[in-house]
């Protein structure tokens, strides 16, 4: 499978809060979505707005290309430079850093493409403080068209909880898509156990193997550095978690620690059908062996007579005899379905 070679921008030289985006570079305007909630009400609007006292402001920005307004929307909620700079930084691990004014999110949307069997990530950054909640999503797809759905027709606790309940509703649909992941791992494992017992070993599915390992090793090392950012997220003693949202966090740190769990025993199916395969592989090598050995162990015999009446010696009894030739066809003949015989007895043919 050919590798992608993408384009980033490089930040090489520049001064430590530069704004540079350095994924796939986008000219597009970024997409602004503001939702304004409460218990009573619900708002929504495609414009920056300040937060409400007694509602939840709830930001998304899509498109991460344009830096200008990555920039004033810093500026607006007052977010970290340094945060900022993460969010435009495409290649961050999963992390969870607290600002005197919130908490500050980098995790990864993960999809697998079935068709060319590759596993696609989407950085997503959240920052999370008093009755505000600000998300950046690199594509311009909606990842959250459920969740904002769900507020909307105030469905669930999430409406009358505050801005940490909403941080983890959106941490809870970016985990629940790992599950769906998985389950894709878990079909295609089963289909290629059982064409491994079905065809035997083939060089296809071997590389098939290779595929799955290296997806479920990439799955892996995204999601791992999660468990320690829900784990920061769950024993923060900060004002931006509320002692009755923690039970609700605790369950993300149980999602993910199963996720791991689960690609473990995946990648320990994986290492048993790769061990399989070597021993299908090896034991057709064998059988091409016995094979072979049979056949020179038959002829060794008949090559040892045929060796010596094919001596040019004058006073050989048996060259004179009259139907010597054939008699000595008969004996090898003879000697041949003797051996044939054992072999068979003893299934090695």
């Amino acid at each position: 499978m050919p590798s992608r070679q993408i384009r980033r921008i490089r930040k090489h030289g520049l001064p430590p809060e530069s704004l540079v985006y350095t994924g796939q570079r986008s000219k597009a305007p970024a997409q602004l979505q503001t939702i304004l909630y409460s218990e009573s009400g619900f708002s929504e609007f495609s414009e920056l707005l300040p937060p409400k006292p007694g509602s939840v402001l709830w930001l998304d920005i899509r498109n991460l290309g344009d830096t200008d307004t990555i920039a004033r929307t810093g500026t607006a909620f007052q977010i970290h430079p340094l945060a900022l700079e993460d969010v435009l930084n495409t290649r961050q691990r999963a992390k969870l850093e607290e600002f005197d004014n919130g908490l500050f999110f980098i995790v990864h949307h993960l999809s697998l493409n079935t068709e060319s069997m590759e596993l696609v990530s989407e950085q997503i950054a959240i920052f999370s403080g008093i009755g505000l909640v600000v998300s950046f999503q690199e594509n311009p797809d909606d990842t959250f068209a459920v969740l904002r759905k769900r507020i909307a027709d105030n469905v669930g606790r999430i409406r009358k909880k505050g801005a940490d309940y909403l941080t983890y509703s959106i941490l809870d649909t970016i985990i629940d898509g790992y599950y769906e992941v998985l389950d894709q791992f878990e079909n295609e494992m089963m289909n290629l156990e059982e064409t491994l017992h079905t065809t035997g070993a083939r060089t296809h599915e071997k590389a098939r193997i290779f595929r799955l390992k290296r997806l479920v090793n990439d799955f892996k090392h995204r999601v791992l550095p999660l468990r320690e950012a829900v784990g920061k997220f769950y024993r923060s003693d900060g004002t931006f978690v509320e002692e009755s949202n923690r039970l609700y966090i605790r369950d993300l740190v149980d999602h993910v620690a199963q996720i791991l769990d689960n690609l473990d025993s995946e990648r320990d199916m994986l290492s048993n059908m790769e061990a399989y395969y070597q021993a299908e592989a090896a034991n057709k090598l064998n059988n091409v062996m016995r094979l072979l050995t049979v056949i020179s162990t038959i002829f060794i015999p008949l090559s040892f007579i045929a060796g010596i009446y094919g001596m040019n010696f004058e006073n050989m009894p048996e060259l004179r005899t009259r139907n010597g030739y054939f008699i000595l066809l008969g004996v090898m003949a003879s000697l041949m379905l003797s051996m044939l015989a054992i072999f068979k007895s003893r299934k090695w043919i």
